[in-house]
């Protein structure tokens, strides 16, 4: 028990005290599992406040949000501010496997579904995109009492994967590269080498340019794209069109069509995209990857 809670307190100690957006969650017992950071999501507001006073029995930190749009966003501003997210399945502003997906993609986090709906079908469509679990609903303070296992697990694979990441993860990108130079192309340029030289050309030449040029070039590199769920559709749509194996940078963004998104951006988001369908071992990555929900 006590390297379990040794595992959570480093966790805590490197992704929350060092954030001023997590003074809520700051005061964090010694006592693992209790000040687990939970999100919980959920549009039915009788069903959130139950859950709400089960898990602070608990001793659990609670945070909770009735839209699942809302939910997102604080996900984003305040990262490393949660451990887990339980979300509910039908929410009217957005799907919860939507809302799965887009925080598995972006955040990584152990996500666990809530519905009243158990049949066989709609548990296995949550583990196939993500789901650590399927609880369902009435749910019993039992089993909200162990859901701090799916963080732990969380770490330790985390722990693994970073022991043996490194030359596997250049073996796999080179294969990849020999069936599609150009998709090669694109995760080379990902790299932090490539990124350093191609930054030290862009300043060469707005030099040449003048100094007009040359601040308009930087203003320009200042935009981030955020991407919302529907850009994110758009993305999801584009790459099942061409197939997951023949999808490239420069022919998704062709396809997007949307004004303002470059090609290092789509090459960004297909990389993330690669590695969270990675993670997902129900989703073969061959011939196609799962529709847009």
């Amino acid at each position: 028990m006590a390297a379990l809670q040794k595992l959570l307190q480093s966790s805590t100690t490197a992704s929350n005290y060092g954030s001023p957006s997590c003074k809520a969650e700051a005061a964090v017992p010694d006592q693992f599992p209790a000040g687990l950071r939970v999100l919980v999501v959920d549009d039915d507001t009788t069903c959130l406040r139950i859950l709400e006073q089960m898990l602070r029995r608990c001793m659990y930190l609670v945070t909770t949000c009735s839209q699942a749009t809302v939910a997102l966003n604080l996900l984003r501003e305040r990262k490393g501010c949660f451990d887990v997210v339980l979300s509910d399945v039908h929410m009217p502003d957005m799907d919860g496997f939507k809302l799965l997906e887009l925080v598995g993609l972006e955040m990584d986090l152990p996500v666990i579904m809530m519905s009243a709906d158990g049949t066989t079908s709609a548990v296995m469509r949550g583990i196939r995109h993500g789901a650590c679990d399927y609880l369902i609903k009435p749910i019993r303070e039992e089993e909200l009492k162990n859901i701090w296992q799916h963080v732990v697990r969380k770490k330790w694979s985390e722990n693994k994967e970073h022991e043996h990441s490194g030359s596997l993860d250049d073996t796999d990108r080179h294969k990849r590269g020999s069936d599609d130079a150009e998709y090669a192309s694109s995760v080379n340029e990902e790299t932090e080498g490539l990124l350093k030289t191609q930054k030290k050309r862009r300043e060469a030449k707005d030099e040449d340019d003048g100094e007009l040029e040359n601040d308009d070039s930087a203003t320009a590199k200042k935009p981030r794209v955020v991407w919302s769920v529907e850009l994110h559709q758009q993305f999801v749509g584009a790459v099942n069109q061409l197939g997951i194996d023949k999808a490239v940078p420069k022919r998704i963004l062709e396809l997007m069509n949307v004004p303002g998104l470059t090609r290092e951006n789509v090459a960004s988001h297909l990389q993330k995209f690669r590695l969270y369908l990675k993670r997902l071992s129900g989703v073969a990555q061959q011939g196609g990857i799962p529709n847009p929900l």
